[in-house]
């Protein structure tokens, strides 16, 4: 049998940025594998820039466009809306992760999977969104020590909320092969909806004893499961 062997693009979530897989990177790449990431152009942005969840998807794109294939492309968390997003009508992404993410159908968006915003997100005078950073700790890092959370939440940065609001036009997933990835003590994206609702979707479920953050708490785990799918038996 041959194998092929994808590039991994790793998309962060919400208030994040390409340093949330800092500690992943290199494992994929100690296991031979080439990693990119992507910083989603929502995170950061001013209150008035023209920022939406297909802007988040064009940053994806450019870098699918850039590279060869095949791909492996992981979300965590709202990357799963962007990779949905993104990926959709491809025939060089082999497959799909989400880790602990949101897995939408077409037309959804964050905000009607939800209800709303979550009451540990506070809304800026601006308008823009950040986590109450006295509360992230045990939502995002709770299984995380303490160094770790306090690097973390210092650089978590606001986002603007129109990626939260726009629908997916498109499901990725129903075409792509998928695995997704259920962190069972997660207190930030509920359980529940990653068990009942996101992973009844997907081709592969696999359950992680992890909070909302296993690429700092668990990146050994994460290297391990996108290093095995990213290499493709034929």
């Amino acid at each position: 049998m041959n194998a092929e062997r994808s590039t991994v693009v790793l998309v962060h979530g919400a208030w994040g940025g390409s340093w949330c897989w800092e500690r992943v990177v290199p494992l994929l790449e100690q296991r031979g594998l080439q990693a990119v990431t992507v910083d989603l152009p929502s995170v950061g942005a001013g209150p008035d820039d023209d920022c939406s969840l297909a802007a988040d998807a064009a940053a994806v794109t450019r870098v699918l466009d850039a590279g060869d294939g095949p791909f492996l492309v992981c979300g965590h968390s709202y990357g799963g809306m962007v990779v949905t997003h993104a990926t959709a009508g491809r025939s060089d992404v082999a497959r799909l992760v989400y880790l602990c993410a949101f897995m939408p159908d077409a037309g959804d968006s964050l905000f009607t999977i939800t209800g709303g915003a979550a009451p540990w997100i506070d809304v800026l005078d601006d308008g823009r969104t950040l986590p109450d950073l006295e509360r992230a700790a045990a939502v995002a890092y709770a299984d995380c020590d303490a160094d770790t959370r306090a690097n973390a939440i210092a650089r978590l940065r606001p986002q603007v909320p129109a990626p939260f609001l726009d629908p997916v036009p498109v499901a990725a997933w129903r075409e792509i092969p998928t695995t997704y990835v259920v962190c069972t003590e997660d207190e930030s994206l509920p359980v529940e909806l990653q068990r009942d609702v996101f992973a009844p979707r997907a081709g592969e479920v696999v359950e992680l004893a992890s909070s909302h953050s296993p690429l700092f708490s668990q990146p050994e785990w994460v290297a391990d499961l996108l290093a095995e799918r990213a290499v493709e038996r034929s």
